[in-house]
């Protein structure tokens, strides 16, 4: 093993050691270590293995379009394996995603664990969705001479450690499909000739989902005629802007959906005691009509509700980046966000054009 790799290695395990400990005082950490305790898959030794890794749903369902169009093209149907980062990718999928065979945690990023994982699995081809990288993984892989592809690849500048580490990373690679001409650019002048400029595929994948949008049960009935803001994939701190953009906006006729990204009872109750007012809860078995706020506490609606909104705030963006926005897009829809949304092309994009706005203070989104 080379040192980058031991050195990595050693900081993985004093890391898992942590959260080890951590895991008894939070819930999802917990879900988490469980579910990594779940051994490899084992593979039938006949058919082709295709293996593709997300960090959590918004990158499934970009690189979904692109694995969904690979299964069609063997001439026997492939076994699929889909891995996530984050629970709740796989809580999502398992029960609902009907072509792939296995559909799990990601194995721990440990020299021996992932080499158990490649043993029992064989995989003919593997590929990764935007950035969820794992450098072990991915030098494993190598060492046996699995093809290794990245999907929707976004590259933003980076200098120092963070860009010498991406581009060790990267290397490894057979290789990388890109979403925008820069990031050809910026790849290209770092010697990558393994480079295709591909676009985004979410935009296959959206566009499919309003093409064959459903109604959403109960939701025209509680609208009425009301103007619509549906905020998607909210966060504490989504909340809590929206929170005061309530207050500037209230008495005039608006109806608020609001979708948190993650929806245990837990969250959702945190997130609905933030709100100014009282609010329904979409799984409850009437809502009060008398409440302008719906919370919503299921997934797989979002997608659907947008097309209801007059206008859409898209959540993520007051934490690690802004969710997808290509959703309440495809509806028409302009959209609202965040000031942390600059490693997005498609949201520089859409400013630009004058279909999105970044908002840093309520009283902005509230004036738009």
């Amino acid at each position: 093993m080379k040192g980058w790799r031991a050195l990595y290695t050693a900081v993985l395990l004093l890391a898992l050691g942590a959260l080890y400990f951590l895991r008894f005082f939070w819930p999802k950490l917990r879900l988490w270590w469980r579910a990594r305790a779940t051994s490899a898959p084992l593979m039938p030794i006949d058919r082709p293995v295709l293996w593709m890794h997300c960090a959590s749903v918004g990158e499934f369902e970009q690189g979904r379009p692109v694995l969904e169009h690979l299964i069609q093209a063997f001439p026997h149907r492939p076994y699929v394996v889909v891995t996530f980062f984050s629970p709740s990718g796989w809580q999502r999928y398992q029960q609902s995603y009907p072509f792939a065979d296995w559909i799990g945690p990601a194995p721990a990023d440990l020299p021996w664990i992932v080499r158990r994982w490649i043993e029992a699995i064989h995989p003919t081809a593997v590929f990764y969705v935007k950035y969820d990288l794992w450098p072990n993984l991915i030098a494993e892989l190598a060492q046996v001479g699995c093809p290794q592809y990245l999907l929707a690849a976004h590259v933003a500048p980076l200098q120092g450690l963070r860009w010498w580490w991406r581009k060790k990373l990267l290397r490894y690679l057979d290789h990388i499909f890109v979403q925008t001409a820069a990031d050809q650019t910026r790849l290209s002048t770092e010697g990558f000739t393994q480079v295709t400029l591909a676009g985004d595929s979410r935009v296959l994948r959206v566009r499919e989902l309003a093409e064959n949008w459903l109604p959403v049960s109960g939701i025209s009935e509680w609208l009425g005629n009301h103007f619509c803001i549906v905020a998607g994939s909210v966060w504490e701190a989504d909340v809590r802007f929206l929170a005061q953009a309530y207050a500037h906006l209230r008495g005039q006729q608006i109806r608020w959906i609001v979708v948190p990204h993650e929806v245990s009872p837990k969250q959702v109750d945190a997130l609905r005691k933030l709100w100014p007012v009282p609010t329904s809860l979409y799984t409850e078995p009437e809502w009060n009509p008398s409440r302008d706020t719906l919370f919503v506490d299921t997934t797989g609606l979002l997608a659907y509700l947008y097309a209801y909104a007059h206008v859409a705030w898209i959540g993520g963006g007051f934490g690690r980046g802004i969710h997808n926005i290509l959703e309440a897009v495809v509806y028409g829809k302009p959209v609202f966000f965040g000031p942390k949304y600059h490693e997005f092309p498609e949201a520089e994009e859409l400013i630009k054009l004058k279909v999105a706005e970044s908002c840093q203070y309520p009283v902005g989104f509230s004036n738009s």
